[in-house]
């Protein structure tokens, strides 16, 4: 997520209601010069994407990228394909306290541009419990 916002450029698209947030909306494009770290980031180089901010304490609520256009990882061995998209959404449990509360990714590939593979995935995080209490304290507190 941290190389989310060094690989795009953003800009103010609107402001909206996300679930029980007022977000401001960014959409991302790719920064020109942008020289990703690892080979995970590197993906980062040919993808779009937004961000919803809380508008009262400026934590991410919710991110989404989508690959524009091919990215060759692994040298010559694997190209990531236009079409892949990942969502990654947090919830705050405690006061300043965001955890991932939903993750979806769709990943179309090619491996030796002759195997194509695709992957799936739809997450949701749940029964999260608030710092310092053990799971096991949760059916005393109210």
């Amino acid at each position: 997520m941290g190389e989310l916002t060094k690989a795009l450029d953003f800009s103010l698209s609107g402001k909206e209601i996300l679930g029980r947030h007022e977000v401001y909306v960014l959409k991302g494009t790719p920064r020109a010069g942008y020289i990703p770290p690892n080979r995970y980031a590197k993906a980062l180089t040919g993808m779009q994407g937004t961000l919803w901010i809380d508008a009262a304490n400026f934590h991410w609520v919710k991110a989404e990228a989508d690959v524009v256009r091919p990215v060759w990882i692994e040298g010559f061995i694997a190209r990531i394909e236009p079409g892949t998209h990942f969502e990654l959404e947090q919830t705050p449990i405690a006061t300043g306290v965001w955890v991932p509360s939903h993750f979806v990714v769709e990943a179309k590939a090619k491996v030796l541009l002759l195997f194509p593979h695709y992957e799936q995935d739809d997450i949701t995080y749940f029964s999260y419990h608030k710092p310092g209490i053990t799971p096991a304290e949760t059916d005393d507190v109210k």
